[in-house]
C-alpha cells in the first residue's frame, strides 16, 4: 500500500521548507521570500499558528503528489491540524482541480480518504491583521491579466503593494523575475514583495519510472497555492486584500465526462466556486479579516482584451506561457491569447509582442481546433471560453489574418453566433461576495465602459 506522508516544515526567516514522501518516493519545495521575516511572524502570531500556516501551504503543495494515487493519506506531524474544515476543502480541491487527471486515467469515482485519528484537536483560533499604510496586495505572474488589473485599480484610484513570485516549473527564476520587471515598469505599485518556489515534483520522473501507479504524469495547481504563498506576506505587511487577477472565463468547463455525467474543468481552482470557498475557509478559520478575491471575476476574457487597449505601451511586455516564457508559440496558452491581441487589438502592437503569425504554424492546427469546438474537448490550459475563441477567430479572419491552420475552417457558424457571444460575455456581472466593497466602486464603472467598448469595437469589425 502506498501512502502520501507529509514530514515537517523547516523553517529559517527567509525560507520554508516544505517535505513529503510518496511511499519511498521523497519530493521537496522550498519558498523563498524577501520582504518576509518569519521568525519575526511566529513572534507576532506565536507558533502555533504559524504551524498552521505552514501545515496549509505543505498541504497544497502535496497534493500534487497525490496525482500518484495513493492508497492512504498519512499527515504525519499535522494529523492534528486536519479538521472537518480543512478535509473538506482540500478533498473538495483535489477532486475538481484534478478533474481532467481523473478524465485522462479513467478515474472516475476516485476519491482521497481522510484517515483516522485526525480530529482537528491542534487546530487554533483565526487571528486578524492591522491594516499597513496599503491595504490591498495585488498578486503579478506577468500576463494580460495582471497588467488589466493592475490598472484598474490605479485608475480608480487605489493603492496597491505588488507580490511576484518565480516557479522552478517555469525554468530560471531571475528570468522570470526580469520578464516581470519589465511590465512592472509599466505600472504604479507602491512596494515590491518577491517569493522563489523551487520544487522538484512536477518535473520529475516519478510517474514514468513507476509504471504499476498506472498514472500518465503529476499534475499540480500552481494558483491554488497561490494563495497559501502569499499568506506570510499578508501577515508581515498588514494585507488585509490579496487580490489575483482571474475572469469568469474560468468558470466554463472543458467537457462533459460520458460516463458519469460530470462537468470537467481544467480551471477549476480559478472558478468562482473555488474563490468562495477558499476565501470563506481563510476568513473562518486562519486570518478574520483578509479578503482574497479575484479582480477580474465579475468579467470575461472579452473586456479583459479591449481594456488592453488602454495600455498599449505595456502590452508587449507581457507574457503567459508556462512552456517557454515569454512565448513558445505552440502551446494552447499561446495561440489563445497572440489570437486575441490580433483581435481585439492593433496589429503594430501584436507584432511587437510576437514575432510569428501563430496560424502559420502546422503543429498548432489541432490545438485551434479543440480551442474553436470542431474536435475532441478544449484544451487543458488556461484559455477562455469556446464561444469567445470563435468570436476571436472570426475577427482575426474579418481582418484578414489567416494562415495554414486556418483558411480552411468554415465561418458561417461563428458569424451566426458573434453576435449574441458578444452580448453575453460583454456584459459585466455584479461583483461576488468575496469582493470588498470599497474596490469594486472603484472599479465598476470602468468594468462598464468596457462592456460597451467591446461591442464598439467587434462590431466595427463586424461590419467592415
Amino acid at each position: 500500500m502506498a501512502s502520501l506522508i507529509f514530514e515537517p516544515v523547516e523553517r529559517s526567516n527567509r525560507q520554508l521548507v516544505l517535505r513529503y514522501r510518496f511511499d519511498q518516493l521523497r519530493f521537496s519545495t522550498s519558498y523563498w521570500y524577501d520582504t518576509v521575516d518569519l521568525d519575526e511572524l511566529a513572534e507576532e502570531y506565536g507558533d502555533d499558528f504559524i504551524r498552521s500556516i505552514e501545515f496549509h501551504i505543505l498541504a497544497f503543495e502535496a497534493n500534487k503528489a497525490a496525482s500518484l494515487r495513493p492508497d492512504a493519506i498519512d499527515f504525519g506531524p499535522y494529523a492534528d491540524l486536519v479538521t472537518d474544515s480543512f478535509w473538506s476543502l482540500w478533498e473538495t480541491i483535489f477532486r475538481n482541480v484534478w478533474g481532467v487527471w481523473r478524465y485522462e486515467n479513467d478515474l472516475p469515482d476516485f476519491r482521497l480518504e481522510r484517515p483516522g485519528g485526525t480530529t482537528g484537536s491542534g487546530a487554533v483560533a483565526p487571528v486578524s491583521v492591522t491594516t499597513g499604510d496599503v491595504a490591498t496586495l495585488m498578486l503579478c505572474g506577468g500576463g494580460k491579466d495582471s497588467l488589466v488589473s493592475m490598472r484598474l485599480l490605479e485608475r480608480g484610484g487605489v493603492d496597491y503593494d505588488a507580490f511576484v513570485y518565480s516557479h522552478s516549473t517555469y525554468g530560471r527564476g531571475q528570468h522570470q523575475h526580469d520578464l516581470i520587471d519589465g511590465l512592472l515598469e509599466h505600472c504604479r505599485h507602491q512596494r515590491l514583495h518577491r517569493g522563489w518556489v523551487i520544487d522538484d515534483a512536477v518535473d520529475s520522473p516519478a510517474a514514468r519510472l513507476h509504471p504499476e501507479r498506472g498514472i500518465a504524469r503529476i499534475i499540480a495547481a500552481e494558483t491554488v497555492s497561490s494563495y497559501w504563498t502569499a499568506l506570510p506576506v499578508a501577515l508581515q505587511h498588514g494585507f488585509t486584500n490579496v487580490a489575483l487577477g482571474v475572469t469568469k472565463s474560468t468558470d466554463e468547463h472543458n467537457l462533459t465526462w460520458e460516463r458519469n455525467g460530470e462537468k470537467i474543468n481544467y480551471l477549476w481552482g480559478m472558478s468562482s466556486l473555488a474563490e468562495e470557498m477558499l476565501h470563506g475557509y481563510v476568513r473562518d478559520h486562519l486570518v478574520s479579516n483578509v479578503a482574497i478575491f479575484h479582480v477580474l471575476r465579475p468579467i470575461h476574457d472579452i473586456n479583459v482584451f479591449t481594456l488592453l487597449n488602454q495600455s498599449l505601451d505595456a502590452v508587449p511586455a507581457t507574457h503567459s506561457c508556462a512552456q517557454v516564457k515569454p512565448w513558445c508559440c505552440r502551446c494552447a496558452k499561446c495561440l489563445y491569447v497572440w489570437m486575441s491581441y490580433v483581435a481585439w487589438l492593433p496589429q503594430s502592437v501584436v507584432a511587437e509582442t510576437f514575432s510569428v503569425n501563430l496560424f502559420d504554424l502546422p503543429e498548432n492546427r489541432t490545438i485551434l481546433r479543440k480551442m474553436l469546438g470542431l474536435e475532441s474537448y478544449k484544451p487543458a490550459d488556461c484559455v477562455g471560453t469556446v464561444s469567445e475563441a470563435r468570436l476571436a477567430f472570426l475577427l482575426c479572419r474579418r481582418k484578414g489574418i489567416g494562415g495554414v491552420i486556418a483558411d480552411d475552417i468554415d465561418l458561417t457558424p461563428f458569424e451566426t453566433e458573434a453576435r449574441r457571444t458578444i452580448d453575453h460575455y460583454a456584459t459585466p456581472s455584479e461583483p461576488g461576495t468575496t469582493f470588498p466593497a470599497d474596490l469594486a466602486a472603484a472599479i465598476q464603472p470602468q468594468l462598464a465602459q468596457s462592456g460597451a467598448d467591446a461591442h464598439q469595437r467587434a462590431e466595427r469589425v463586424l461590419n467592415e
